[in-house]
C-alpha cells in the first residue's frame, strides 16, 4: 500500500508543478499578446497621424490650386468656396 501511496503522492506532485508551469505560461503568453496588441495601436496611431498629415496637405493643395486657377481665369473668389 506504501508503495501506491507514494506514486500516487509523486503523480499529484509532478501534476500540480506541470500545472504551475502551464499557468506560468499562460501568463507569459497574455503578457506578449497584450504587448503586441500595444505595439500594432502604436503602428496603427502613427499611420494615422501620417495620413491625417497627408489628407491636411491635399486640402491646402487644393485651396492653393483653386485661389491660382481662380486668379488665373478671373473666377469669383466666393464661387466653389465650399466645394
Amino acid at each position: 500500500m506504501d508503495e501506491v501511496k507514494n506514486r500516487r503522492e509523486a503523480l499529484e506532485e509532478k501534476i500540480e508543478d506541470l500545472e504551475q508551469t502551464l499557468a506560468g505560461l499562460k501568463a507569459q503568453l497574455r503578457a506578449e499578446s497584450e504587448r503586441e496588441q500595444h505595439e500594432a495601436i502604436d503602428r496603427l496611431e502613427m499611420y494615422l497621424g501620417d495620413l491625417d498629415k497627408k489628407n491636411s496637405n491635399l486640402q491646402d493643395f487644393w485651396k492653393l490650386l483653386r485661389s491660382d486657377i481662380g486668379e488665373l481665369f478671373g473666377l469669383s473668389g466666393d464661387r466653389g468656396k465650399n466645394q
